[in-house]
């Protein structure tokens, strides 16, 4: 198969939204005639896409296989999600737990795993973003997305600075793990469990690996000669316990999926890493004077 043309831009957000919105991003595909472009998500948290021009596009989430609607909710994810797709261009946004919790007010869990209608939570208003987007044919991307969440960011939720505290600690390791985390916030392992599936949508410890593993692969990535091991967070027991969590985030060996054919997920790691700061979405800090 011949190379596939593509195209990708990232913006931040207004800075009244940098608690709730990880980033805005537009990716345009333009593989040759017959060709299809594949390519790869790592497993992320929520994002909105929309289609600036028609395409037809499907993604492979674990073992579930998704057509990408004109509007659609991207849920969070633990598994990397595959895409299949012919020329065109989407435009999306980034949400982070809290961003969810404020603007989308409904569990998380209910969406992990799978590509849904937009309008399953934003009714009207799906269809009317994707028509501005598309009437502007890829301009003025962040300008449409930052009028159109400053308009429904509202009020504060309740128990929104301990979605920002769970969030900080669950990314980061911590000795004693899950447990520790309900001790520091001073709740029950029950609550924090519920309260990373509405916010999150998985359980804390799942979390926690995710955000291990994909450190480690980022470092591995870059290792440039060095030992994997040598790369990988000391709290992996051996290589085996690495390959181990590849095939559940990524349903293959790390290796294999570091040869596999992925130009906007390499590219985009680079640019997220300039622009909004990380090289994959469920890597960013939050911000801890973010909730209110």
């Amino acid at each position: 198969m011949r190379p596939a043309g593509f195209h990708l831009d990232y913006w931040m957000p207004d800075p009244r939204l940098r608690d709730y919105v990880s980033g805005y991003h537009l990716y345009a595909t333009a593989p040759p005639t017959g060709d299809r472009h594949h390519d790869v998500f790592f497993p992320a948290w929520a994002n909105i896409r929309l289609l600036v021009q028609p395409c037809d596009w499907t993604v492979r989430i674990g073992s579930q296989q998704f057509t990408v609607p004109e509007a659609a909710l991207f849920g969070p994810t633990s598994h990397a999600g595959y895409s299949a797709s012919g020329r065109g261009m989407v435009a999306g946004a980034g949400l982070t737990p809290l961003g969810w919790y404020r603007l989308m007010r409904a569990p998380a869990y209910a969406f992990a795993d799978r590509v849904s209608e937009l309008a399953e939570l934003l009714g009207s208003a799906a269809a009317d973003l994707q028509a501005k987007l598309a009437t502007a044919g890829g301009e003025g991307v962040n300008e449409i997305f930052d009028a159109f969440f400053l308009a429904r960011l509202g009020r504060a939720r309740p128990g929104e600075a301990r979605v920002v505290r769970v969030h900080h600690d669950l990314m980061k390791p911590l000795p004693g793990g899950v447990a520790a985390v309900a001790e520091r916030l001073g709740i029950s392992h029950r609550t924090l469990h519920r309260l990373a599936l509405e916010a999150f949508g998985f359980g804390p410890k799942l979390l926690v690996r995710r955000a291990r593993f994909l450190r480690s692969l980022m470092a591995v990535a870059q290792a440039n000669g060095e030992r994997w091991a040598d790369r990988i967070e000391g709290s992996y027991y051996d290589h085996s316990h690495f390959n181990r969590d590849a095939q559940e985030f990524l349903g293959m060996a790390p290796g294999d999926f570091l040869r596999l054919p992925k130009p906007i997920n390499e590219a985009s790691a680079r640019l997220r890493t300039k622009i909004l700061g990380a090289p994959a979405q469920a890597l960013l800090q939050p911000r801890l004077t973010g909730a209110r």
